[in-house]
């Protein structure tokens, strides 16, 4: 990541902040460089141990567009880096409220899919704040999935099966919006990724599988990659563990491996198989 904070540090540079450990790690990375980064997150759904890593953090709800707007413009930010998701089914808690701003945007999208929601917000940010999203891939290069076997144990055959069709579901399933992963066991498929997210996903298919699941998840098929990059971590593990899933395919070079040594070091205890997608 040094190449990142050397090119970009210097120009007004921001984190807008999802959830889970990604964003944390960006900020405690740039920290460690000496560089600390200007966090944006939101309530309630941001980490907030991201604060301990960042030079400033702001707080806006879920649907508080017209905040965020003010709060780029104030502090001068011209480029921005989406790190972690937002949990979506938040919208159909009975206590959601978007702003003006917000429900406009939104109300304009004939389709409202998590791409294009978030292709619509870009496209918003730089017209209305003059700031560019950045695409994090080229400055994230140590935590991309490389192609092959990532851990000790070899998929069998079934597992292999499991895993091709997994990959065919799963782009089936982004090629539509929808999600990023499915569960599969003995080429049936048992759960599909909704709006409630990969892990009670994996928890929902591991209901039906017990043992010997196969997990797979993927980047949708033009997807915009500045946007929701497909993310495991050893949190990945516990639920898969829990769910009685024992194999995980990622697709190589468009997902994220968070503590990508503690996670193949995680597997290989588990005797899990993790494999960069497509064979």
């Amino acid at each position: 990541m040094t190449m990142w904070w050397n090119n970009f540090f210097s120009r007004r540079f921001g984190l807008i902040a999802g959830q889970g450990e990604f964003p944390v790690l960006v900020a405690q990375s740039a920290a460690a460089m000496g560089k600390p980064i200007t966090v944006i997150g939101i309530e309630d759904v941001t980490d907030r141990s991201i604060e301990a890593h960042a030079k400033e953090t702001h707080y806006v709800r879920f649907g508080e567009l017209e905040k965020l707007i003010e709060l780029l413009k104030r502090l001068g930010i011209r480029r921005v880096l989406f790190a972690g998701g937002v949990p979506k089914k938040n919208i159909f808690k009975p206590d959601f409220r978007m702003d003006s701003e917000a429900a406009k945007l939104i109300g304009q999208q004939k389709d409202r899919g998590d791409d294009r929601l978030l292709r619509a917000l870009a496209l918003f940010l730089k017209v209305r704040c003059g700031v560019r999203v950045v695409d994090g891939r080229g400055y994230l290069k140590d935590m991309i999935a490389f192609k092959g076997v990532l851990t000790r144990r070899l998929p069998d055959q079934r597992e292999w099966d499991d895993l091709l069709l997994g990959w065919k579901a799963a782009k089936a399933i982004g090629n539509l919006d929808i999600g990023q992963s499915v569960i599969v066991k003995e080429k049936v498929i048992l759960a599909v990724e909704g709006i409630e997210g990969t892990d009670e996903a994996i928890l929902r298919g591991g209901r039906f599988g017990k043992t010997g699941s196969v997990v797979v998840k993927v980047s949708k098929p033009n997807q915009d990659l500045r946007f929701d990059l497909p993310c495991v971590g050893p949190a990945t593990l516990k639920t898969m563990q829990e769910a009685g899933c024992n194999v995980l395919g990622i697709e190589a070079g468009k997902t994220l491996v968070l503590f990508k040594d503690k996670f193949i070091e995680e597997a290989d205890r588990l005797g899990m198989t993790v494999v960069g997608l497509p064979r």
